[in-house]
């Protein structure tokens, strides 16, 4: 089952009264803890707007695109900030799209003040071989 806040892939984490219980694999998500069971407000966005959960967080939620933008990268890659922004086809400046972006420590390194986004494996070996800090 993916994440309901992000989308991301997920695993089986025990039972509670009879349901499953699953946390998300994402460390942008915080790893986050769900149920298998829908979330009440998946059926209230899709009435009022027409739209599932997931249909809206894929068009208006910054966190939920930058995550699913960043959990894409290829590992072959090195990108510049303004790349990443571009991947998520959000406008430059739509408000919370820097910090979230910045918030991904994981996904980047930096040389002098510049920042550069991988697969995180890629930053790790980067990092480890001292061309990013």
């Amino acid at each position: 089952m993916d994440c309901p806040v992000c989308g991301s892939e997920s695993s089986k984490n025990g039972f509670e009264n009879g349901v499953q219980k699953y946390h998300c694999k994402n460390e942008l998500c915080t790893k986050r803890h769900f149920t298998d069971r829908t979330s009440p407000l998946n059926g209230v966005v899709k009435s009022k707007v027409g739209m599932s959960l997931n249909e809206f967080r894929e068009r208006y939620d910054v966190d939920y695109i930058v995550a699913k933008t960043l959990a894409k990268l290829d590992r072959n890659m090195i990108y510049e900030k303004s790349d990443i922004c571009k991947l998520t086809g959000l406008r430059a400046g739509f408000p919370g799209l820097s910090q979230t972006i910045e918030d991904a420590k994981s996904y980047y390194g930096k040389v002098a003040s510049t920042l550069y986004f991988s697969h995180p494996e890629t930053i790790a070996e980067l990092k480890e071989q001292a061309k990013l800090t």
